[in-house]
Parts: C-alpha cells; sequence; structure tokens
C-alpha cells in the first residue's frame, strides 16, 4: 500500500473558480498511547548512522513504500527534522545554525545532576537540572550517604557546562530510538488505516 494512495480526496477550487480533486494530505490518523507501549506490538530499535524511514521499512517490512509505518508508529510529521540527523548532515547543520561559532567551546548552558543510587537495590536515579551561570560558579559538588526509611542511599550531586555542539548532539541522538510494529501487525495496520482514510 502506498500512503499517499490511501488518504482521502477533496474537490478543491481555486481563485479562478475551476475545480479539481485533490489529495487531503492534511488527513491524519493517531495510535492509543497505550497501544504503542504494547511491547507485544512494538519493540524498540537504536536507529544506525545511514538509516532512513525507507530503509527501515525494507529491512522490516520487506517495502520501502511501508515507510509510512515507521513513522505513523512513531507519531512523527516530518521526516526530516523529526529524524536523527547523519553525522555528514549533522555537521553541515551545525554549521548553517552557528556560522562563525566555535560550537564546542561555546557554553550553551549549565547543569546541576542529582544522582541517586540506592545501595540495597543496587539502583541508580539522575535528575538534570538546568542552572543559571551564578548558581552553576558557587554550587558545590557533594557526595554523601544518608539513611533513609527504606536503607542507605548514596546521593551525589555534580555538576557541568553544556557546550552547543554537545546539546545540539543529545537532541539529535535523542531521536535514535524508535518503535518498530511487529510485522505480523502490518497488513492488519494497513487495513484499518485504509478504512479510516475511506470516511
Amino acid at each position: 500500500m502506498q500512503y499517499f494512495d490511501s488518504l482521502p480526496k477533496i474537490i478543491y477550487t481555486n481563485d479562478s473558480g475551476i475545480s479539481r480533486i485533490a489529495t487531503n494530505i492534511m488527513a491524519r490518523a493517531s495510535m492509543l498511547p497505550s497501544i504503542l507501549k504494547n511491547s507485544v506490538v512494538y519493540y524498540q530499535y537504536n536507529l544506525q548512522e545511514d538509516d532512513t524511514p525507507e530503509i527501515v521499512a525494507h529491512k522490516y517490512y520487506g517495502s520501502s513504500y511501508r515507510y509510512w509505518i515507521v513513522l505513523f508508529a512513531n507519531q512523527l510529521l516530518d521526516p526530516q527534522w523529526d529524524w536523527p540527523l547523519s553525522s555528514k548532515v549533522f555537521y553541515r547543520y551545525i554549521q548553517s545554525k552557528y556560522p562563525n561559532i566555535e560550537t564546542t567551546s561555546e557554553i550553551h548552558h549549565y547543569e546541576k545532576i542529582v544522582t541517586q543510587f540506592d545501595i540495597n537495590t543496587q539502583t541508580q536515579t539522575a535528575e538534570i537540572i538546568k542552572i543559571d551561570v551564578g548558581t552553576y560558579i558557587t554550587l558545590l559538588e557533594t557526595n554523601k550517604t544518608v539513611t533513609l526509611p527504606t536503607g542507605p542511599v548514596t546521593i551525589s550531586v555534580t555538576k557541568r557546562p553544556v557546550s552547543i555542539y554537545d546539546y545540539e548532539l543529545s537532541l539529535n541522538e535523542s531521536k535514535r530510538t524508535i518503535n518498530i510494529l511487529n510485522k505480523k501487525y502490518v497488513d492488519q495496520l494497513e487495513t484499518e488505516f485504509q478504512n479510516l482514510m475511506a470516511v
């Protein structure tokens, strides 16, 4: 199934009064969030350097035309900017967005990191908080163990400057883990999508 062939048609009249049949590219359908989290229906995939929606669709569904399923399963509307950029494209993007700026040394923001390590359960959680430069300068890094009702917990407070480059790279890399719809549900999804678009 080709995505745009499934979209509903509308009659469009231009300023000259001429009417034509056009594809309604604004038609949308969405998945329930609970379905997106269902481990039976979906599993996670870490995108490789040169993966595109078409390549992923070909790998998993045997057809690059099913690229829309990859985008649909992740609620991605803009495959250019919602998808992680390759290294080469990312480098050009940084140069274009920040001309004449040394992005690896120019600070974007500062962060305070509060890490808690539960000694009994051997689990660790971390909270990252953006702070201003004044707070960054005066913040003391600490590491201490406290006893809570559940047992001893080590709490450490650290700080770090985040460069423009690291900030943009983090945003880009945060898009790299996507949901892949289990291939046994693909035909059913296509049928249901066509039915929705036919209404």
